[in-house]
């Protein structure tokens, strides 16, 4: 194989590869031959970059795979994949030039990949055209490119771009450096094609009017398929406009797919603030990352914000230490995206950057609030008696409420709080009709919970926005009181004893659990209180800053 690559390419080179296409007998092959080019040379040559899904090259024996051949009788195997991806784009055109990172990058030169890895944002960024190639052609992405073709925005129509999304290249978490940074990205299937931002506007017309998604599980690929795309959309937004930070973009990372989990971290390198992130390395762990990464970010600049992406709340190895994320996991959380859109900030700005303390503890400075005094049972807003189950503990920690407050008070905070203060499309209630509008909604919900009897009378709540609200903000989480009456949402992790925290530089409050602390080896003394994070919580009052009005001191301690 090093033979057909040559030497290694330099920083700020890659190899492009040109194609012909030539029929021997029912179908065409492919020939070719590599070509170098610096990024840097004006004006670069005209090629297409492929965003695509990898083959399970497990699945295949090389000697059963076309070739592509090379000079000097040398050849390339061609995965199913690249051979119907090179087969449609000859259609157009016998000749073509092509980057296709599985094919242009020399995969057994772990130099090589490191390096180019870290250069992908130029490489989509300065091609004329990228092709999002989802693979061949079958009935269902069929029915999908003639609905768009057609405009076709009934539930036929939607249903059939629904069923598109389970295609694996929706969960790949390398597509949104591919597609973000790209100018003009074209979406391919087969033979048919459909322009991507016109895709998606069929996208946020299932959110919107499709309701057939309601039946299908949360781990179905199309589900999963939808959270994914949607998400990209945004960032692609954001990317244009605005900055992007490290900290949302691994978020993103807990809903995706990657053959090597240390691409969670490597795949957006150059797409967002780099602050001192670990440059790509595939000899080291992926823990090892992960703690590096965590490191990099929490310690070298303005923001703690990856601290609610962390804690044991979330399903993770034992071994990290609660303040690194554990980004193997698959998770649908996404606490950040509420913090950007409602302008939360509960930490207010960072005062003194935490640091690295052997072993893997990281001292930092909160601000204790209070603790927590009865959790209420999960919610689950596919179940009816779950949800009554919950309502019922919730409707009892009326009593707790320390004051002279009314009820119509009380059950605006609790309308308020089950929600996050946020409608369907994460943007802040305000007074006046879209309040009254989602209040109204909440009255629905609470009628329907009283009146419901049976598992079947879920379907008659599943188009009603204040319920869909909540499963998205609060499935699988728990309602939590405080001793001084706080009325909280967290995660089902929480118990009785907690202790919820501002962090100065975290837009989250945190939920922390005391261990025990660690002590000087020479005085004994303890260093500092020690503690292991929970997760992140919504406590309504605290979401704009004002714990820092509630005279409560800063405490340092060390997180491990």
């Amino acid at each position: 194989m090093s033979g057909v690559y040559g030497d290694t390419l330099q920083s700020g080179h890659i190899r492009l590869l040109d194609v012909r296409a030539r029929w021997a007998g029912s179908k065409p092959e492919f020939e070719g031959s590599f070509r170098l080019v610096s990024l840097s040379d004006r004006p670069l040559p005209e090629f297409t970059a492929v965003s695509y899904c990898w083959d399970d090259w497990s699945k295949f024996k090389e000697s059963e795979l076309e070739r592509f051949q090379l000079p000097g009788y040398q050849s390339l195997p061609l995965s199913p994949t690249l051979w119907h991806l090179f087969n449609s784009l000859q259609q157009n055109s016998p000749n073509f030039t092509v980057w296709v990172d599985f094919v242009c990058i020399n995969q057994k030169n772990k130099d090589e990949r490191e390096s180019q890895v870290q250069q992908m944002n130029k490489v989509y960024s300065f091609a004329k055209n990228v092709l999002l190639w989802l693979g061949k052609s079958d009935n269902i992405s069929e029915k999908a490119f003639h609905s768009m073709k057609n405009n076709r925005r009934d539930q036929s129509g939607l249903n059939s771009v629904f069923l598109l999304l389970r295609r694996p290249w929706f969960q790949r978490v390398w597509v949104i450096q591919e597609i973000t940074v790209s100018k003009k990205v074209q979406m391919c299937c087969g033979d048919d094609r459909e322009d991507f931002d016109y895709f998606s506007d069929y996208i946020f017309d299932i959110w919107k009017y499709f309701y057939g998604w309601d039946g299908f599980e949360d781990n179905d690929d199309a589900v999963r398929g939808l959270w994914c795309v949607t998400r990209l959309f945004f960032i692609r937004e954001d990317f244009k406009v605005n900055k992007l930070y490290f900290e949302s973009l691994l978020q993103e990372a807990f809903r995706r797919q990657a053959t090597d989990k240390r691409d969670m971290v490597y795949a957006f390198l150059g797409l967002a603030d780099n602050r001192h992130l670990p440059p790509p390395n595939y000899t080291i762990s992926e823990e090892e990352l992960y703690v590096e990464t965590a490191k990099a970010l929490l310690c070298n600049g303005k923001s703690l914000d990856l601290l609610a992406l962390c804690g044991i709340s979330r399903e993770r190895s034992p071994s990290l230490p609660t303040w690194a994320p554990d980004l193997r996991y698959h998770s649908f959380s996404e606490p950040l995206v509420p913090c950007d859109r409602a302008n939360w900030k509960a930490g207010g700005p960072l005062q003194v950057p935490p640091r690295i303390e052997a072993p893997l503890r990281l001292r930092l400075q909160v601000r204790p609030i209070d603790a927590v005094a009865i959790v209420c049972p999960p919610f689950n807003s596919e179940s009816v008696a779950d949800q009554q189950a919950a309502f019922e503990a919730i409707r009892a920690l009326r009593l707790r409420v320390p004051g002279d407050i009314s009820e119509e008070k009380w059950m605006d905070g609790l309308f308020s709080t089950l929600i996050w203060g946020l409608d369907i499309d994460d943007q802040p209630l305000e007074s006046g009709k879209q309040w009254a509008t989602y209040r109204k909604y909440f009255k629905d919900w609470l009628k329907w919970l009283q009146l419901s009897s049976c598992e079947e009378d879920l379907h008659k709540i599943k188009r009603n926005e204040y319920h869909r609200a909540m499963g998205v903000r609060i499935d699988t989480w728990v309602a939590f009181m405080t001793h001084r009456g706080d009325f909280c949402i967290g995660p089902a992790a929480i118990a009785v004893g907690d202790i919820v925290c501002t962090v100065p530089g975290c837009r989250l409050p945190l939920v922390l659990r005391a261990e025990s602390d660690v002590s000087d080896e020479g005085t004994r003394r303890p260093l500092a209180p020690t503690r292991v994070l929970v997760g992140c919580c919504y406590v309504e009052r605290l979401m704009f800053g004002k714990a820092a009005e509630l005279e409560r001191p800063l405490d340092e301690i060390l997180l491990q």
